[in-house]
């Protein structure tokens, strides 16, 4: 019999195996949006979380957003890209650059709060984000709130990450994907449970390569990597630098890092 870690250690390479077959074959009638500045980034948040971009509950076509330069958003909380009536389905390459902004989420009673807000049978690579804090109630993470059946790889991210439940430093919650090669620094804090450094919860799927320095805490379920120690979870070759504080004692311990200095460990990676 199939162990079950073995299944998600065999979903997890499916997952970035079909993800990079996806990039090099969906040429035939994909929409690509080059990105290169602040406005344009924003105006492709309101498009999208609009649904512009869809027709009956579909895609126009396959879309492949590529960032062209560094991105800085220093006067406003950025808006998360997708929602569950139009999650957030194709391919983001940040090319190696950094997305800076103040904070992720306008309300603290929004769930599905990071840069992508749901993201669905997605590509999510090679983006920086430095942020002062992220924002919001049921999973929330700097990279993606909710992320299933997606792949977030060689992603950097620093910041304050606060809600109630599924609270990760990258992903808030994650099913049937796969989290590679991603840094974070920063503090992690659940009010309710199940909060990790790089992923809150996590379900058949894995994290490998990957690291998480700082602090995570709340009541229970709380991890220096993945939140929920299930059976179909495999977390592999990663590194944790994370202080884990519980329920009772976080009021008396919380010493969080100062943004300045998550920005500096984060670039020394």
């Amino acid at each position: 019999m199939i162990s079950r870690g073995f299944l998600a250690m065999l979903l997890l390479g499916f997952a970035l195996v079909t993800q990079n077959c996806s990039d090099k074959k969906e040429t035939r009638s994909e929409m690509i949006l080059k990105i290169t500045d602040s406005e344009e980034f924003t105006s492709f948040v309101n498009d999208y979380n609009s649904g512009k971009f869809h027709v009956n509950d579909s895609l126009i076509s396959p879309l492949v957003v590529t960032l062209e330069n560094d991105i800085s958003i220093i006067n406003d909380h950025l808006s998360p890209i997708g929602t569950e009536e139009f999650p957030f389905i194709g391919t983001f390459d940040g090319n190696g650059h950094t997305i800076t902004c103040c904070g992720i989420g306008k309300t603290e009673n929004a769930d599905n709060v990071g840069l992508f807000g749901y993201a669905k049978n997605s590509t999510i690579k090679s983006v920086t984000i430095v942020t002062e804090q992220v924002n919001g109630q049921r999973n929330v993470g700097v990279v993606c709130g909710c992320a299933y059946r997606t792949t977030i790889s060689d992603c950097k991210a620093s910041g304050h990450v606060n809600g109630d439940s599924y609270i990760g430093g990258i992903v808030g919650c994650a099913s049937y994907g796969g989290i590679a090669d991603c840094h974070f620094v920063g503090n992690v804090t659940a009010s309710g449970y199940v909060a990790g450094g790089i992923v809150g919860m996590l379900e058949f799927g894995g994290v490998v390569r990957s690291y998480a320095g700082g602090q995570v805490s709340g009541k229970y379920g709380i991890h220096p990597i993945s939140g929920n120690d299930a059976e179909d979870v495999m977390v592999s070759e990663c590194i944790d630098r994370m202080n884990v504080i519980i329920a009772s004692k976080a009021n008396k311990n919380k010493k969080e890092i100062a943004s300045d200095k998550l920005t500096r460990l984060l670039f020394q990676m």
